[in-house]
């Protein structure tokens, strides 16, 4: 008899950095290991309401940056330490979310997507990131459901762009 495998969900986070002329200075990969108890909000959220309004649906997708040092727990509500978005001191200027669809390969029984965000050092000092996390609302709530203390700071010097992807496989 045929063995099976045990249905998963999987994250992993992707850092680049790349200069002022686009030249990628940094790439770092590693699997995340902490989707928090609003993740699950968030679907219950989902299911419980798609039925009542699906216009209420999974809206404002949100990955941010911060500059804490604690280790995440399964109760986080936010990064320790948010880095604000803006251009003065130790701020970072925060683009726009980026969601890739759904993809499904049938000869592997996994599918995944892949969410980005670029956060660009326009403050003119050096600004360093040491988590990452990430937001989705839902049912008119926002729930944070990501959060990941990076392996070692990545500091960002001037003119520096920084790129979160967050890719999230299923299996069966």
């Amino acid at each position: 008899m045929k063995r099976m495998r045990k249905p998963n969900i999987d994250a992993h986070l992707t850092v680049i950095v790349t200069d002022k002329n686009g030249k990628v200075v940094l790439r770092k990969r590693f699997k995340s290991r902490s989707f928090v108890v609003g993740f699950l909000n968030a679907l219950y959220n989902n299911f419980s309401f798609t039925s009542l309004n699906s216009l209420y649906c999974f809206q404002s997708p949100n990955i941010v940056v911060g500059s804490g040092t604690a280790k995440p727990s399964i109760t986080d509500t936010g990064l320790e330490s948010q880095i604000s978005n803006g251009t003065g001191a130790g701020q970072l200027q925060y683009g726009t979310d980026s969601l890739t669809k759904p993809a499904a390969n049938t000869n592997t029984n996994t599918g995944s997507m892949t969410w980005s965000k670029s956060f660009t050092n326009g403050s003119g000092g050096n600004v360093t990131v040491s988590e990452v996390g990430a937001y989705l609302q839902t049912s008119g709530t926002q729930h944070f459901i990501l959060h990941d203390l990076l392996p070692s700071p990545i500091t960002l010097s001037p003119n520096q762009v920084l790129t979160v992807v967050y890719t999230i496989t299923i299996s069966t």
